[in-house]
């Protein structure tokens, strides 16, 4: 994670996974996450998903074969809880869905829930931790 001067938070994912089908061929997506700032309750101002850089696994997943251009426009244009204060996430209710792809909508909220959470206990956790250093 990235605090910037004016409390502004820059925090980047990597998903290591693999396809469901397909001999389960590895993949792997890099989230990033624009919080702002603690006293605004660090509101989720952007969010973004994409296959790395050298990835091709996901060209191996099955909705990638049936419409790649259907499948890579909803992972970009999906940003649950953007906007909402990124605690939102604890109330954020899906459905736990344990499927490596990017295949179905559901897969794919579960996984941000999960950058979410991460970025929220990392939170947490600094915040702790300064604390303790003021004991």
């Amino acid at each position: 994670m990235l605090t910037h001067k004016d409390g502004t938070i820059e925090a980047q994912f990597r998903y290591d996974g693999t396809t469901c089908n397909n001999q389960g061929r590895p993949l792997t997506f890099l989230y990033s996450v624009k919080l702002g700032p603690r006293d605004e309750g660090y509101p989720i101002r952007e969010q973004s998903c994409a296959p790395a850089e050298r990835d091709t696994g996901h060209t191996q997943m099955c909705e990638y074969i049936q419409n790649s251009q259907q499948l890579m426009t909803a992972v970009e244009r999906e940003k649950p809880l953007q906007g909402e204060p990124l605690a939102a996430v604890l109330s954020w209710h899906r459905t736990p869905c344990a499927a490596g792809c990017y295949c179905d909508a559901s897969s794919r909220q579960y996984k941000w829930g999960l950058v979410l959470e991460t970025v929220l206990y990392a939170l947490a956790q600094q915040e702790a931790g300064h604390k303790s250093d003021q004991l």
